[in-house]
């Protein structure tokens, strides 16, 4: 094998940090769960992203949720026997000594122009107070990335900035010390899917569960929150109606989607069908939601623990490998 040769055909992290949305479904997890039902892709390999978690969190508050979010993303449909999932911080001494050759190859100033850090610092914390860890966020994900030698990370137009972060690095590194790692790609998934909260705050999120609808919680909340959820006049279109519709439609089939659509056709002539249009997404989601928590709870922590040590064991491999071709390339006799 080439030393810049890909190892991994699709790459992609999810961050331990608490019970997923609907919104998250939306926006993230479906986009993977279907390129493989689809077979648009060969076997993705999944990490949880624990140590990105501690970039504005305490480990302790993020751990608890590591086995969680692996059930979830299974639950939701990703085929556990057709790709490989892992844990990051199993990868801890490979992450910290790649990031010390990468950081060497870039200024702060670099970093700080990175726009989804400055997003983050902006809406966190103040940037002279922001911890070095934060600032250091997209070079590890460059690691992430590197370690793998990986061909396509799924990112949406907001995100793009991480995988040009990496692209940067990598010809930085091959420049200076030789062809070590492959180019890797963005996998275009358009602009991100928008799900604003029901109550009309902002984008949903668990941090104002309001207005969010959490897989996790019990049915009948989740139904009582499109009860009350903000709509619209007749006639009239709001973002959180679009959003309702949005969530509506996601989660009906074929004949569900079909009276949503009729229905909006009636509330844009100016009828009054608020709540038959509530209603027929209350039942699609009770449905949803139910069949979600069940699978969950057929998966127990043992079972997903030895698949992500078998996942680990991928990973571990591909970044000792990629590791050793670093400190040769880079002359590092001793170690």
């Amino acid at each position: 094998m080439k030393k810049n040769e890909y190892k991994v055909h699709v790459f992609t992290g999810i961050r331990p940090s608490g019970g997923l949305t609907i919104a998250n479904v939306i926006g993230s997890v479906n986009t993977i769960v279907s390129l493989q039902k689809e077979k648009k892709i060969e076997r993705p390999m999944v990490f949880v992203a624990d140590l990105h978690a501690i970039t504005d969190a305490k480990p302790e508050d993020t751990q608890k949720y590591v086995v969680d979010i692996i059930k979830d993303y299974f639950a939701l449909g990703l085929d556990k026997d057709n790709c490989d999932v892992f844990i990051q911080s199993h990868l801890i001494e490979e992450i910290s000594e790649l990031n010390l050759y990468l950081s060497r190859l870039i200024s702060i100033s670099e970093l700080l122009r990175v726009p989804t850090l400055k997003e983050k610092i902006k809406r966190n914390i103040d940037v002279s107070n922001a911890s070095l860890l934060l600032a250091m966020y997209p070079v590890m994900m460059s690691c992430d990335i590197l370690l793998q030698k990986a061909e396509y990370v799924p990112v949406g137009e907001d995100q793009s900035a991480h995988i040009e972060m990496a692209r940067y690095l990598a010809k930085r590194f091959n420049s200076e010390h030789g062809e070590v790692f492959p180019m890797p790609k963005m996998l275009s998934l358009g602009e991100p899917v928008r799900i604003m909260s029901l109550i009309g705050e902002g984008k949903m999120s668990k941090s104002n569960p309001n207005g969010a609808i959490l897989l996790d919680d019990p049915v009948d909340i989740s139904l009582n929150k499109v009860k009350r959820a903000q709509s619209a006049f007749a006639g009239e279109m709001s973002e959180s109606l679009d959003s309702l519709i949005k969530i509506g439609k996601f989660v009906s089939d074929e004949s569900g989607q079909k009276k949503i659509d009729e229905l909006v056709s009636k509330h844009m002539n100016g009828e009054g069908v608020m709540k038959d249009l509530k209603d027929v997404i209350m039942e699609s989601l009770r449905k949803y939601l139910t069949d979600f928590q069940e699978k969950k709870s057929q998966m127990s922590d043992s079972e997903v623990l030895e698949i992500a040590e078998k996942g680990g064991m991928i990973a571990k491999k591909n970044a000792k490998e990629t590791i050793q071709k670093v400190r040769d390339a880079v002359g590092l006799k001793y170690i």
